[in-house]
């Protein structure tokens, strides 16, 4: 039986600059609830280790590996928490007070409730904030009557906006270690067929990784994201093993999920497998400028070639 209510798992990788603002979101937190925080640091070169022990909380775990990626990390703090739910946040995101109190009192709430979620503010550097869109439509906490379908409008789920029944995960596997971009989506999709998700339709978790991203440079970053996007057919691999693959649901995630992936394949000189997945997928991409210019250069290799010199002159030389 878990002896705690909460577990929450924070990756760290060179996060100096920004984790104390990250533990302090949480324990300056009103809450009736016990809680544990275990940091996983991911091979930091910086001095985010030595910030971390001198932290004076008690219910604090700190363990160390090489660097392996987030995924990687948040497992490893899966298979040592205790809590009857979990939670993760990234070191240099933070959550707003009451976000313990009030998602752990909705999910209680339903013994059906395998996950519950919140709306959420998005700080990105150089571009001004923007929020989810959910919580102008609704006022109450609520179960969602299909994911997929509320996915698909609002793309809901953060990292650090959820609350998930640690069962469900450990009977999952975690995150897939394999997969070093939209695992995350990969996740939240697979944890919505095997319960009921709620949504609480108020801002309580800030994602503002803006001095960190600044630091290490906005292209580098997003380089290692294009390179390590996986094809939608190993991406899809855990989850069409639970869905109907005809639902028109399902389809139009899977188009969601190409019209990313296949743009990081661009970007990292896979033009011929991006242009396979938009073939098959793009019929149910999202109106966008970048995707209906792939759905109109699809059917010809030329045209697709010219498209691609165009994308990524337009990444690596203009923005």
């Amino acid at each position: 039986m878990n002896n705690m209510d909460l577990s929450i798992i924070i990756p760290v990788y060179n996060a100096s600059l920004l984790i104390n603002r990250c533990l302090d979101s949480i324990f300056n937190q009103t809450t009736q609830y016990t809680y544990e925080v275990i940091l996983i640091d991911d091979g930091s070169t910086d001095n985010s280790v030595e910030i971390i022990k001198s932290r004076t909380e008690n219910n604090i775990t700190l363990y160390q590996q090489k660097n392996s990626g987030p995924s990687v990390a948040r497992n490893k703090g899966i298979k040592i928490a205790k809590g009857e739910f979990i939670a993760f946040l990234d070191a240099d995101d933070y959550w707003l007070d009451g976000f313990i109190e009030k998602t752990l009192s909705f999910i209680k709430s339903d013994n059906d409730l395998i996950a519950v979620n919140v709306a959420q503010r998005h700080i990105s550097y150089g571009k001004p904030s923007s929020e989810t869109t959910f919580q102008l439509y609704y006022k109450n906490n609520f179960i969602i009557p299909n994911f997929f379908d509320f996915w698909i409008k609002y793309n809901h789920v953060c990292t650090g906006s959820v609350v998930i029944k640690t069962d469900i995960i450990k009977e999952i596997g975690g995150m897939r270690e394999d997969l070093r971009a939209t695992e995350d989506w990969e996740f939240w999709l697979l944890i919505s067929t095997y319960g009921k998700w709620g949504i609480i339709p108020e801002i309580l978790f800030v994602a503002d990784g803006g001095e960190v991203t600044a630091k290490r440079g906005w292209l580098e970053k997003m380089k290692i994201r294009w390179y390590n996007a996986p094809s939608i057919y190993e991406w899809k691999k855990r989850l069409e093993k639970r869905c109907d693959n005809n639902s028109t649901y399902y389809k139009k995630v899977l188009g969601i999920i190409v019209q990313d992936i296949s743009y990081s394949h661009v970007l990292s000189k896979r033009e011929e497998m991006a242009r396979k997945e938009v073939l098959e997928y793009g019929k149910y991409f999202r109106n966008h400028p970048i995707g209906n210019l792939m759905n109109i250069a699809k059917y010809s290799k030329i045209t697709w070639h010219l498209l691609s010199l165009f994308l990524n002159y337009r990444e690596y030389h203009i923005k």
